[in-house]
């Protein structure tokens, strides 16, 4: 019966993880894939996005979250994990994933930085694809940003959720 538990409990938080962190990076790609602009080639063309204020919001928060910034819900999935880890004994496992966690802290930081300090000039915008995709776009984009800063609040939702799919 402990093995079960404990198998339960190591598939609810990895689950748990892996469709937050899918959610978030579903998100980040269905924004950047959506702007249709032929100079989007480097990560210059990042600072395009400061036109509009809702896709430069949307992708601080995924970035924040992706980054396990603490009020958003990527740090309590990597803090859940890190718990499992500890837990477990698996010390050397659990310090090889905080030094992963400090250098992708810091990607992500590098890429906000980049995207809330650039300027570009004002004669070339992205344009979108069309109205549905842009309305479908802010609908997801509105549901996913209230998960993750609002996250904390509904883990136990999602906790629940799973522990009945796998039983």
């Amino acid at each position: 019966m402990l093995f079960i538990n404990f198998y339960l409990h190591v598939s609810v938080i990895t689950y748990f993880y892996l469709t937050i962190y899918n959610l978030t990076l579903l998100g980040f790609f269905w924004i950047l894939l959506s702007l249709l602009n032929l100079k989007l080639k480097t990560l210059y063309s990042f600072n395009m996005f400061s036109f509009d204020s809702f896709f430069l919001l949307c992708l601080t928060i995924i970035l924040f979250s992706l980054a396990g910034v603490p009020p958003f819900m990527g740090f309590f999935n990597k803090l859940y994990l890190i718990n499992l880890i500890s837990q477990n004994n698996f010390f050397l496992f659990n310090f090889l994933l905080l030094t992963i966690l400090m250098f992708g802290l810091y990607f992500y930081m590098q890429n906000l930085r980049f995207l809330h300090s650039t300027n570009y000039d004002l004669s070339s915008k992205p344009f979108l694809i069309n109205e549905k995709v842009i309305l479908s776009m802010h609908h997801y984009l509105l549901i996913l940003i209230f998960i993750l800063v609002n996250g904390f609040f509904i883990a136990e939702f999602f906790f629940d959720y799973y522990c009945w799919l796998l039983l």
